[in-house]
Parts: structure tokens; C-alpha cells; sequence
């Protein structure tokens, strides 16, 4: 036995079930001094009359040492008793567990008493593993997660449905305690190895996770095969619906290209410091667009996910699992957007970048999931997984629950007043910027640039607060901000960066990339500088995107050619600043003991760094008249040109 404070397999082991299965398995641990919990939801043994079907008795008694009479068909009473008296004092009864719960590699059990009704939940653990003995309602099996063994009826019987149970009925007990004796022995090896990989070809067939992927895939087969015989009866040709009903969407949701030039008449027109203004209302299809998008894009990205959770996440490290991922999954991602764009005709760029979500999500999470580093909590099931994929705003899990944090009213309110400020925000900062042709400061381009960057983070601000708020408050869930103020509130590089400025991509190139590179090289510069290159080249990856849809007979249209490298360069120059900022700042600051000046003195001087080659970043985004797309989302004041 290994004597690792960190080793898992020096911790019990949780049988939930004190059935012919649960009791067998729990007196071959018992016999080689393995540590034990079984539990048991009835208050006392009762036993039905009547002799078993049990041809292994004489043998599994022998290898149990148990006392037993000799007889070749003992009594029920006579099988539970001789089971129960060696293991009755690591016996919980009365204790229904109802969740089981995964944290650190280890489990956790919830469980309340069957003799109280208030319903008051306990919680037992840490454990090695569980054990389902806990019969054809087993709760294992209902969670399936990796480390969890079901033996008995909680195995096989809902396996062998065509019989109607007879096959249970003759041979149940029999073969439950054939399953305790082959686990129980499997246990016993992997214990005196001192490992904690029980995930052999010995046990495969009783772990929960493999029983349901094999339930899965009969139940997909049969359904495709009802599926085929289907259309074949009926010749319901599947091409022409799906053709019809993807055309249709084409054809009427995205059949308006939601240009800024296709305004129509104004709501107001008023008079202000001698100049007359429009007001122009905001656009409902320009939202439902990117929403139809965005959803287009979730659905995809569930089938990902559990291509992902099955190929990549449990079968991580394997040469499968690199293939898949760089030969399949990241490929796809990247040339997705493109035929979403070419086929649905996008030309609105603000609508186009709603497509980037696909490569900048997936890519960076298939590469996580590859190295191990994924959030808490999502991949402890597929439901979770799928969770966190399906949705471009991430949700927040609960640490404790490990399940998606509920949003609160005040949480709601909160995303609510953030989202309409920012929605005010935008409805000034785009009609300023636009009536000045985004230089508002004719001698002074750090203003200019001051502006372009406010304008950039409150865009992104609104459209991600948007989503997020509608989920808190339609779905219940809460979701994480994306920006936290960053151009007015930031003390540091790394603050600026790290945990204010767009803290979705933020994440996923920290999980992606930064912690990897790290694990490999052990260099938090060289981590810092790979995540900066991987935005910068995103970024451009962005430009390229905007540059698909083109001008066609002179409507008016704007073509725009990007200028590759000039992101590329300033995400590289902030990736310089933030090393340097952890090779000195923080070593002087410690050294020579300086206080923290004022927030909005820090945050003046982190901004005026970036300030001077800003434009790098936003010029593209002017040029390419993203801003001007936007806008058709949003109330907008123009200003009259005098004639």
C-alpha cells in the first residue's frame, strides 16, 4: 500500500447498495484490509423466503472464508447473514445517497436519512471511488462519471429488456456476486500496485462511464436504423428538407443586408447649436441576425463538444486525441465562418465578426481540453461540457455544486443597468465619432486614439452584455462580465489585460495557451508572449474574415483590403510590456517599497502605454467601417450636411 499524502488509493471506498453484489464486493475488501463505506437506504435487513439459484455459492463462500452449512442451495436468510456479519459495522442504513459529486479526483457523497422526512442532506466523503450495488434504479449509473463501478442488477439489467427479467429472476443473484468477487479482486491488484488507474480491460465492463457509452451507442444505432427504414418506406428524401429549410433562412432572416446606407426615413429631425440632426431608430434585424447566427453556431458547437468530451477529454494524451483535435477540430473551426458568410450573403461586418466566435472559442477550448486545462467543474459531465461549449458567453459553475451558479434578482438588475449604460454609451460615442469621420481631434491623434479605444471597448462591452444578460435573465443563469471597466479602473499591464479587458477571450487564451506553454517551458514570460502572439494572429485571422464580402455592381458598398500586421504588432508590443512589467515593475515597487498610487492615476499611465500605436488596433476597424455596421443596431443621431 503506497503511504502518499496525495495519493488517492490510501482513501475508502464507497459501496452504495447492500445487495448480493454490494455485500460480496464489500467482504473481499474487508479481507484484505482495504478501507470501506456501504451504504444502504432500507433501516433493517429483511430477506424474502425461499432458496436461491446460487451454483457458485460453495465456491465464493470458500474464497470469502465464510462459515456456511455446506448446503448447495441455502436460503436467502442464510446468504445475507453469513455476508453481513463480517461487514456490518461499515454499514450506514437508512442513507439514500442522491447526488454524487466529483471534486479534486476525489467523491463526495450527498445523502439524507429514509427515517426523517425534512429532507436534511448529509454529506460523506472523500472516497477513491464508488461503487453502484444499488439495483435497476441505481443512482451510479444515472451519473456515469469516470471512477464509478456498477456491479449486479445496476450493471446488466436493463441489458436484457427482451427477456422480461426472467434471466434476472433464475440467475440474479448469482452472477451480482460473481461481479462483487471479479471487481473486489480487481480492486485488491490495483490497490497492492500503488496506482490509481483501475481503468483496465479487467474492469471496463463495469465501469459506469464505458456501460453508458455502449448504452449510447446501441440506442444510436437502433434510432438511425429506424431512422433509414423510415425514409427508405416512406422515400422521405432528408436532402430536400434540410435544403428547403436552410435556403428558407437565407432567404427571408438574412435577405436584408442591414447596411448603414440602407437607413430608412428618419423618426426626428431637430435643430442644436445651429445644426440640424436625424434620428435614425435601430434595426430589430440586425439582432435577430447575429442571434439566428450565434444559435447556428451553438448547435455546431454541441456536436464539437461531444466529439471533444469523448474522443479528446477521455481519451486525453493519446495519439487519437492530438489528431483529432489539430487534424480535425481546429481545421474545421477555422473554415467554418467563411461558408456561414459566402452562403448566407453577410456584408454587414458588425454581423460578420458574430462568425469569429466559431474559431475563437472552439480552437483555443479543443486545445485546452487536449492539455488538461479546462474550467472547474465542466468536465466532470457531458451536460456541463456541452454547457459551457454550446454558449459564446461563458457561464460561471458553483464551486460547491459544481453545477451552473444560479443568477440571482440582484445579479439580473446588475447585467440589466450595465447593458443599458452601455447601450446609451454607444448611441453617443458611434453618432460623435461618425459625424467627425472618427477623428474628432485634428491635431492631437492621441485623443483620437483615446476615443477609437472607448468606442472599441464599450462595442464589445454592449454586444457580449447584451447575450449575457438576456441568458441571466431568460435562462437563470448566471454568466461571466466580459469587461471590467479596463480604460478607467486598471492598476497594471496584467490587470488591464488579464482581468478587465475582454476576459472571455482572456480565458480561453489563458487555458489554451498561456497554460501550457507555461507547463512546457516553466517560463511565465515565454507563456505571456506565445498568448499576446496568439491574439495578435486571431486578429488578423478577423481582418481576413472582413475582407470576404465585396462591392458588386456599384450599390454602394465598400470594399476594404486590410493591412496585415499592424494587430499583429501592437498585441506583440503589449506582450513586451506585460514581461516587463514581470521582470521589474513589481521587483521595484517590492524593492524600494512604493505605495500604490490612485486607481485613476494607474490607469492613466497603463492606458497612455498603449495610447501611442492604438491605432494599430483600431484603424482596421474604422477603415473597414465596422463601426458604421454597427450602428444599425442602435438609435442614431446624424448630423445634416449644409448644401
Amino acid at each position: 500500500m503506497c503511504n502518499s499524502s496525495n495519493d488517492t488509493t490510501t482513501l475508502p471506498v464507497a459501496i452504495i447498495g447492500a445487495s448480493y453484489a454490494g455485500l460480496t464486493l464489500a467482504n473481499i475488501l474487508h479481507q484484505h484490509s482495504i478501507p470501506y463505506t456501504l451504504f444502504d437506504s432500507k433501516q433493517s435487513f429483511t430477506y424474502v423466503t425461499g432458496n436461491l439459484n446460487l451454483p457458485s455459492w460453495n465456491a465464493i463462500a470458500k474464497k470469502l472464508e465464510l462459515e456456511t452449512n455446506g448446503n448447495d442451495w441455502p436460503s436467502r436468510q442464510e446468504v445475507i447473514e453469513s455476508l453481513l456479519n463480517r461487514v456490518m459495522s461499515n454499514v450506514q442504513c437508512s442513507q439514500r445517497i442522491v447526488q454524487i459529486e466529483k471534486r479534486m479526483g476525489c467523491f463526495y457523497l450527498h445523502s439524507i436519512l429514509t427515517t426523517h422526512s425534512h429532507g436534511k442532506t448529509t454529506i460523506h466523503g472523500p472516497f477513491q471511488c464508488v461503487v453502484g450495488a444499488d439495483g435497476v434504479l441505481s443512482t451510479v449509473r444515472a451519473s456515469s462519471l469516470n471512477d464509478t463501478y456498477l456491479i449486479g442488477d445496476a450493471r446488466w439489467a436493463k441489458d436484457r429488456w427482451y427477456d422480461f427479467g426472467l434471466r434476472r429472476v433464475k440467475q440474479g443473484a448469482n452472477l451480482a456476486m460473481l461481479d462483487g468477487m471479479e471487481l473486489g479482486q480487481e480492486m485488491v491488484t490495483t490497490r497492492s500496485s500503488c496506482t490509481n488507474d483501475m481503468y483496465t480491460e479487467a474492469t471496463k465492463k463495469f465501469c459506469a462511464w464505458e456501460i453508458s457509452c455502449q448504452r449510447i451507442k446501441k440506442r444510436c444505432i437502433c434510432l438511425l436504423a429506424l431512422l433509414a427504414i423510415i425514409v427508405f418506406k416512406f422515400e422521405i428524401k432528408l436532402q430536400s428538407i434540410y435544403h428547403n429549410a436552410i435556403h428558407a433562412v437565407r432567404d427571408t432572416i438574412f435577405s436584408d443586408e442591414c447596411l448603414n446606407h440602407d437607413r430608412e426615413n428618419p423618426l426626428m429631425t431637430f435643430e442644436l447649436f445651429d445644426r440640424t440632426f436625424q434620428l435614425y431608430s435601430p434595426r430589430l434585424l440586425f439582432w435577430i441576425q447575429i442571434s439566428v447566427l450565434l444559435m447556428m453556431q451553438s448547435v455546431v458547437a454541441i456536436l464539437l463538444a461531444i466529439t471533444i468530451y469523448y474522443g479528446i477529454i477521455k481519451r486525453r494524451r493519446t495519439t487519437s486525441s492530438y489528431l483529432l483535435c489539430w487534424g480535425c477540430i481546429v481545421p474545421f473551426s477555422l473554415t467554418f465562418p467563411i461558408h456561414l458568410i459566402q452562403f448566407f450573403n453577410i456584408r454587414n461586418r458588425a454581423i460578420l465578426v458574430a462568425t469569429a466566435a466559431t474559431p475563437t472559442l472552439i480552437t483555443f477550448r479543443s486545445v485546452e481540453a487536449l492539455c488538461g486545462f479546462s474550467p472547474h467543474s465542466v468536465e466532470d459531465s457531458l451536460s456541463n461540457y456541452c454547457l459551457y461549449y454550446s454558449s459564446v458567453i461563458e457561464f460561471v459553475f458553483d464551486s460547491k455544486t459544481r453545477r451552473p451558479a444560479r443568477a440571482s434578482r440582484q445579479d439580473v438588475i446588475q447585467k440589466g443597468k450595465s447593458f443599458v449604460l452601455n447601450f446609451m454609451l454607444i448611441i453617443l460615442l458611434i453618432s460623435f465619432m461618425e459625424a467627425h469621420i472618427y477623428e474628432p481631434f485634428n491635431d492631437w491623434y492621441i485623443a483620437n486614439n483615446l476615443f477609437a479605444a472607448v468606442l472599441t471597448s464599450t462595442t464589445i462591452a454592449c454586444g457580449t452584455g447584451a447575450f449575457g444578460f438576456s441568458i441571466c435573465a431568460l435562462a437563470g443563469l448566471l454568466t461571466l462580465d466580459v469587461f471590467d471597466n479596463p480604460m478607467f479602473e486598471s492598476s497594471s499591464v496584467s490587470d488591464f489585460w488579464g482581468k478587465r479587458w475582454n476576459r472571455l477571450v482572456h480565458g480561453v487564451l489563458k487555458r489554451g495557451v498561456y497554460k501550457p506553454v507555461r507547463k512546457i517551458t516553466s517560463s511565465r514570460s515565454a507563456a505571456a508572449i506565445s498568448a499576446f502572439v496568439m491574439s495578435g494572429l486571431l486578429h488578423e485571422y478577423i481582418l481576413f474574415l472582413l475582407c470576404i464580402p465585396q462591392s458588386t455592381h456599384g450599390d454602394g458598398y465598400v470594399n476594404y483590403k486590410p493591412s496585415y500586421g499592424s494587430q499583429f504588432c501592437f498585441f506583440g508590443y503589449n506582450g513586451m510590456l506585460m514581461v516587463l512589467e514581470y521582470l521589474f515593475v513589481s521587483h521595484f515597487r517590492t524593492k524600494l517599497k512604493l505605495s500604490t498610487p490612485p486607481p485613476i492615476l494607474t490607469s492613466m499611465l497603463v492606458v497612455s502605454l498603449a495610447l501611442p500605436i492604438s491605432h494599430w488596433f483600431t484603424e482596421e476597424y474604422i477603415r473597414s467601417h465596422l463601426f458604421s455596421h454597427y450602428s444599425v443596431g442602435f438609435p442614431f443621431i446624424a448630423v445634416v450636411k449644409q448644401t
